[in-house]
């Protein structure tokens, strides 16, 4: 796994302490991320491939919620829950994983 600042390392590891995570705290991670992304577009610049990546997982967050609401409205199964979870996992470990990988060529 690719290595990680302190900084948001200990703040990881206070938001799953507990082991679930709040608003507040989903809140205040996605704040630093946006923080850290201004210091490389200070480097940077605005326009390039790691705003747009930026922009796109603000996206995909927004599209990850509204998937997990239209699936509580269709009142699935616990067996269609468990397969949208499921589906839902794998996405996010193929985006963690790719990001091992190309982070390894930095």
């Amino acid at each position: 796994m690719t290595p990680i600042s302190k900084t948001l390392e200990q703040m990881l590891i206070e938001i799953y302490q507990d082991g679930s995570v709040s608003v507040t705290e989903y809140r205040q991670l996605r704040d630093n991320a946006d923080e850290r992304m201004a210091a490389v577009i200070n480097e940077f610049g605005q326009h390039n491939n790691i705003t747009a990546f930026q922009k796109a997982m603000d996206v995909a967050m927004q599209l990850l919620q509204l998937s997990v609401m239209d699936a509580k409205k269709a009142k699935l199964t616990d067996t269609g829950e468990a397969i949208v979870k499921d589906a839902v996992v794998a996405q996010v470990e193929y985006l963690r994983v790719g990001a091992d990988l190309a982070l390894r060529l930095l």
